[in-house]
């Protein structure tokens, strides 16, 4: 798409506005820094961050205060010749968060926090380090959980105001409705560095300013093409688009007024004050004289997309504060959350309606209209599910690649359908749902599941006609189709649930001694697996942390962190090295919660043994000549025993028989249904709990409680919540 006379626009001068206030500080960054050399690092280190340390630091890291367990005497510069590495990435992940030094000390100046994490950057490339934020340091769990659940020890509530960017998926939807004509780009992407991707402030920075320019011009120019046919102006458009390209005529103050004003109510649903009328108005005007009717009309309508109320979310409040210094948010940023927590689409009229009726200023009217949206069969609450595919990670089955037909007889499976598997427990999701009875417990232990629900009847009907023509084949002639067997042409899916056939009724119940719950679904062993094997580390880690409430640390960056390549020993086998005293702080608190899912291969499906190579039968596999024919495969005893430890909760902890019981533990747990309560918090209110959030949190979990395990019950006392509707007054 070209630009013309883009210096001259108003879309031009909103990027420039975008750049001036922060939002594009990241692109304007200095560029990296290089070391060709250890000295020329040493003598930035000294330069930089020696005295950065001095001031903000070493009062607390230090021998005898040792806060956080770190020394930052010790602590050395040269990260290729020392195992510092993984301290400096911390270092750089709580100096990028602005959590170090702590808020309660005097803050540095935002110069020199940037000049140490481009110090730490280049000498971790210098030293092949190359790390980044991870995941661990940006978990939530790092707050104990005794802290958040103790009713007479309940923190000051404490939150700041949000702006934050709107999700891939509300950009997506509000493209959908403005109906554009050309297919337009995505400009946002999740963060990927926090538990649910709606969390965080993802930057917008130069290129996704570009993309949203281009998507607004797009957008407009589909929403305003017409054709002129003598004086007439012919096209799809609305009378207050429609009047601004007379060709005679130019459009009157008040036809601009009138467009503006439409504009802004489809854009964002609200009309523009006096002073943004006549702004606007002003700048079409100018617009038009710069670069004529149809570029400067379009250019100003477009300008209406990049307002920051189009790209952000705010969540700031307004009003005096109460006594406890809270701030409530403003009926209409209440309206937009409720709609962008339960939907992707902006709020309805009834949302709009309510705000503007005071109906939001109580938390009577905003339970009302949440369990209105819950209730509302009309209301696609994509949202929901969406809390359940990125809780439970599922969704990432059709990530992982497999060799479905090249594995050999013992772990070929021509019917592995990974998207058809995370269909399957997106419906499971959706009929407990609907039940809304136990929510959680349901999720970890039903034997009920789905089973190609979408195909199912189709491919048996096809395979039943296909085997049928063969037969008929076969009768007609016989010769040629001695010894040859029929096989189906369509994927055989009920093989991952250990079914010999398409079952006639869904949902079907699975053999309660093999199943129990979406953790024995083959969609999440599936996406906790690899092209061969499971990957037992992956699904400890992910028990410990949604389930238990625990925080594993980070993979040093130093561990190369790759089990031995022995196809004749099991996997369990195989992660003994893993034992080792280096490794086994961090994998003590994983392995034994994983071993219980040996009980199923890398395909999800149940079995009694797990195939491993026979080298001795492998050796004397050889042709006539001697050649080897390939590796031959047996058998080997399952080991499924498992432990809960290091968790805190005595009435969790102990030896696990079986996958089947060990899920039946787990959701039998209280705190398990805590940890879950933060998880929700988490997604639906977009950030990691803190200690002012334990009212909140508690509030939530005793309505799930009380309410059966109801789900709607929790999202209404999460929504109605002090940390979703209020923040504390800046001082």
């Amino acid at each position: 798409m070209k630009f013309p006379h883009f210096a001259k626009t108003p879309v031009f001068l909103m990027a420039t506005a975008l750049a001036g206030s922060g939002v594009l500080a990241q692109a304007a960054a200095p560029a990296d820094l290089k070391f060709a050399s250890a000295a020329e690092s040493k003598a930035e280190y000294e330069r930089v961050v020696v005295p950065f340390f001095a001031k903000h630091c070493n009062d607390c890291h230090n021998q005898k205060e040792l806060e956080g367990d770190l020394d930052l005497a010790v602590l050395e510069f040269d990260m290729k010749a020392s195992t510092s590495g993984a301290r400096w990435a911390t270092l750089v992940d709580l100096l990028t968060k602005g959590e170090m030094p702590p808020k309660k000390r005097t803050r540095p100046m935002p110069e020199s926090v940037a000049a140490v994490i481009r110090w730490a950057n280049a000498e971790a490339k210098r030293a092949n380090r190359h790390f980044t934020r991870r995941e661990a340091y940006a978990n939530g769990n790092k707050v104990p959980h005794e802290s958040l659940f103790n009713p007479k020890d309940i923190p000051p509530f404490a939150a700041d105001p949000q702006i934050r960017r709107i999700s891939p998926e509300i950009y997506a939807a509000f493209v959908a409705e403005m109906k554009a004509k050309s297919r337009l780009g995505q400009p946002f992407s999740p963060s990927g560095r926090t538990t649910f991707k709606d969390m965080g402030t993802p930057k917008v920075d130069e290129p996704v300013t570009a993309q949203l320019l281009q998507n607004a011009l797009s957008i407009v120019e589909s929403r305003t093409a017409h054709k002129l046919e003598g004086d007439k102006v012919v096209g799809n458009l609305t009378k207050e688009f429609s009047a601004l390209f007379h060709p005679v005529t130019p459009p009157s103050e008040p036809q601009i007024e009138a467009a503006i004003v439409h504009q802004f109510n489809q854009i964002l649903r609200r009309t523009p004050t006096d002073a943004e009328k006549t702004r606007f108005v002003a700048l079409m005007k100018k617009n038009i004289a710069d670069a004529g009717q149809t570029v400067g009309v379009r250019y100003t309508l477009a300008t209406v997309l990049m307002l920051p109320e189009a790209i952000f979310r705010m969540e700031v409040g307004s009003g005096t504060p109460d006594a406890k210094g809270r701030i409530r948010l403003a009926p209409r940023e209440i309206a937009f959350a409720l709609a962008f927590a339960l939907t992707d689409k902006r709020p309805d009229a009834a949302l709009l309606t309510a705000a503007a009726a005071g109906e939001l200023d109580t938390d009577a009217g905003v339970a009302k209209q949440v369990q209105r949206l819950l209730d509302d069969p009309k209301t696609e609450k994509t949202r929901v599910l969406r809390f359940f595919r990125e809780y439970f990670g599922y969704d990432k089955a059709t990530d992982v690649f497999k060799e479905a037909n090249g594995g050999g007889s013992a772990v070929d499976h021509p019917g592995h359908e990974p998207r058809a598997l995370v269909e399957d427990t997106d419906r499971l999701v959706q009929l407990i749902l609907e039940q809304d009875k136990d929510v959680l417990k349901e999720l970890l232990t039903t034997t009920k599941s789905f089973v190609a629900y979408k195909t199912a009847a189709d491919s048996k009907k096809k395979i039943a006609e296909a085997k049928a023509k063969f037969e008929a084949d076969r009768q007609k002639d016989p010769a040629k189709f001695k010894d040859k067997l029929f096989k189906p042409q369509q994927k055989l899916i009920y093989e991952s649930y250990g079914l010999t056939d398409f079952p006639d009724v869904q949902p079907v119940e699975l053999p309660a001694d093999q199943r129990a719950g979406i953790l024995t679904q083959p969609s999440w062993l599936v996406a906790n697996s690899t092209t061969f094997d499971n990957h037992a580390i992956h699904r400890g880690k992910w028990i410990r942390e949604r389930l238990l409430g625990n925080v594993v640390p980070d993979i040093p960056i130093t561990v190369d962190a790759q089990l031995p390549i022995a196809p004749e020993k099991t996997l369990r086998t195989r992660m003994a090295v893993t034992q080792e005293a280096y490794c086994w702080k961090c994998h003590q608190l994983m392995n034994d919660l994983a071993y219980p899912f040996e009980q199923f291969d890398h395909f999800g499906r149940y079995r009694a043994a797990e195939i491993v190579q026979d080298l001795e039968a492998t050796a004397l596999n050889v042709d006539g000549k001697g050649k080897p024919k390939g590796p031959v495969m047996k058998g080997a005893p399952l080991d499924i025993s498992g432990l809960i430890a290091h968790v805190g909760d005595k009435s969790l902890e102990g030896p696990i028989k079986n996958p089947i019981d060990y899920m039946k533990k787990l959701a039998g747990s209280k705190r398990v249904e805590q940890v879950f309560v933060r998880h929700a918090f988490r997604f639906w209110v977009a950030r990691n709990e803190a200690p002012g959030d334990a009212a909140s949190l508690q509030a939530t979990h005793k309505a799930y409680s009380e309410s059966g395990g109801s789900m709607k019950a929790l999202i209404t006392a999460l929504l109605t919540s002090e940390s979703f509707l209020y923040r504390i007054a800046a001082k």
